[in-house]
């Protein structure tokens, strides 16, 4: 019976050129350990993402936002998006820092947000975490609610201060 794991394996293995028959004992342990690693990845992915939302890839950013290229990689460095930095040195994109809208926007105060926590964390999984966690201090909201609302001032001083409780 095919399964889309199946069939993509299937097809990857197609488009190698190699002929199963020729798999030693090695190669199918290398395969296992390699496909045991992309399951592993994608369990973690899928518990960040039931944390912070969904994460991004750089098309779909694209997509979201009807950016160019040169515009997402803009804004990153501009710290109006925050891009996420995997241990395989990948990246993602976290939608914590757009709007609802369509096109979607940063939201207002972000920039200011993730300039408060550049130094703290660079790959961006802290501060994402963060954004999408309660907070005392803003009434049981997170620090996201709070920028939709408007609470712009509240919310980067609140950055600055567990920005630099990490730098510590």
């Amino acid at each position: 019976m095919s399964s889309p794991l199946t069939d993509v394996m299937a097809a990857e293995i197609a488009a190698s050129g190699i002929d199963e028959t020729e798999l030693n004992p090695a190669d199918v342990q290398y395969v296992e350990h390699r496909i045991r690693d992309v399951l592993s990845g994608l369990k973690a992915r899928r518990v960040w993402e039931n944390h912070i939302g969904p994460i991004l890839t750089h098309k779909q950013t694209l997509e979201l936002t009807g950016w160019t290229k040169q515009a997402l990689s803009q804004a990153v460095r501009d710290k109006r998006v925050l891009r996420l930095e995997a241990e395989d040195g990948t990246a993602g994109y976290s939608v914590t820092g757009f709007d609802e809208a369509i096109p979607a926007k940063p939201i207002l105060g972000i920039k200011d947000v993730l300039r408060a926590w550049s130094h703290a964390d660079p790959q961006g999984w802290t501060v994402a975490s963060w954004l999408m966690t309660e907070q005392p201090e803003l009434g049981g909201r997170t620090p996201r609610a709070a920028l939709l609302d408007g609470d712009v001032t509240t919310v980067v001083a609140l950055a600055r201060q567990a920005g630099e409780r990490l730098a510590a």
